[in-house]
């Protein structure tokens, strides 16, 4: 009987024992994605209407369900209330698509962008407050300055992750009234104060730039400072947005620079602005690993996996404008696994 009980007693000790061991052994890993400009009015919200919210992003939640997190540029507001701006163009969806996002995995939601306050302060708050409430993180626009600088911060598998977004160049004024709601447009400055107070309370920094000039394939020389400068100051990660179309990849210091995805769910009808692709790393206590890139296009308003043929066009494009050609794609399946030429 005695052996029994100490064979029982040794069996649970070795069980929990290596379970400790394997507690204590697990990697620190988040596996991160980015995709382009989000837009859920206009075509996308005619496509949605007759053929349901799943339609525009069905089968890319094959690529995005699997990821820890992903971040993506929401352009306009989700809310039925407020007065339209008088401006040319002037976008917002239904407070219902949050699900569009939340199907397709995208759970980190930039707000900093020209279209966000295309229904005034009701429509950002009601957007705010829809995407929170959905269990998703929105950041980079507030009630006031102050409120859009603040990161979301996220604690995942062992490491801190930060997230802030910005109004960049051209579109950003020289002074903004720091009471006024809408997208964080605070000097360039107090940004990088913002950044370098947070810095040593967290593993990483990721911030999302909506900056440069719509169409244009190369970023503005402005823009390419401007990245320094962040990375400079701590940044380990940059995410651009807002030119439509896609631009080049710079590793500057170690860290990535992403000058615009394109487009990853428009309706827009030009070649160019139908190009897109998904950004995807891991962050571990090493850095940013693992980079890689999949192509995608946008075709009668729902974005798909790329053909062969159109995805090598596409990275060929990205090729030819990525860190003055230094910058090269490692294929492996339907991923670009980005390469650096020694």
């Amino acid at each position: 009987m005695v052996y029994r009980k100490f064979t029982i007693f040794l069996f649970i000790f070795i069980i929990i024992n290596q379970l400790s061991l394997t507690a204590f052994s697990v990697e620190k890993a988040v596996r991160f994605s980015a995709v382009g400009d989000i837009l859920l009015d206009r075509g996308i919200r005619m496509i949605i209407e007759k053929k349901g919210q799943d339609y525009p992003l069905k089968g890319i939640d094959l690529y995005l369900l699997n990821r820890d997190l992903v971040l993506g540029n929401l352009e306009g507001p989700l809310s039925e209330r407020g007065e339209a701006l008088k401006k040319k163009f002037i976008f917002r969806g239904n407070p219902s698509y949050v699900a569009v996002l939340e199907k397709a995995g995208i759970n980190l939601v930039s707000l900093a962008n020209n279209h966000i306050m295309d229904y005034g302060n009701l429509a950002l708050i009601d957007t705010i407050d829809n995407l929170k409430n959905a269990g998703l993180y929105p950041f980079g626009a507030g009630e006031n300055q102050e409120e859009a600088l603040k990161p979301v911060i996220i604690y995942k598998n062992g490491l801190t992750l930060s997230f802030f977004a910005f109004l960049g160049y051209p579109l950003q004024i020289e002074k903004v009234d720091p009471k006024s709601s809408g997208p964080c447009q605070v000097g360039l400055d107090e940004f990088i104060s913002a950044l370098q107070d947070i810095r040593d309370q967290v593993d990483f920094i990721i911030v999302s730039l909506h900056w440069g000039l719509e169409y244009e394939s190369l970023p503005h020389p402005h823009q390419v400072e401007i990245a320094h400068q962040l990375i400079d100051n701590g940044v380990d990660l940059i995410i651009g947005h807002h030119p439509h179309v896609i631009q080049g990849i710079e590793k500057y210091r170690g860290k990535y620079i992403l000058y615009s995805l394109g487009n990853f769910l428009f309706d827009q009808h030009g070649d160019r602005e139908k190009e897109s692709f998904i950004f995807n790393c891991d962050f571990k206590e090493e850095g940013v690993l693992f980079p890689y890139i999949i192509m995608f296009e946008i075709s009668k308003c729902q974005t798909k996996p790329a053909s062969e043929e159109k995805a090598e066009k596409i990275i060929a494009k990205i090729h030819l404008v990525s860190d003055q050609g230094i910058m090269f794609f490692q294929e492996n399946d339907d991923k670009y696994y980005i390469k650096e030429i020694e």
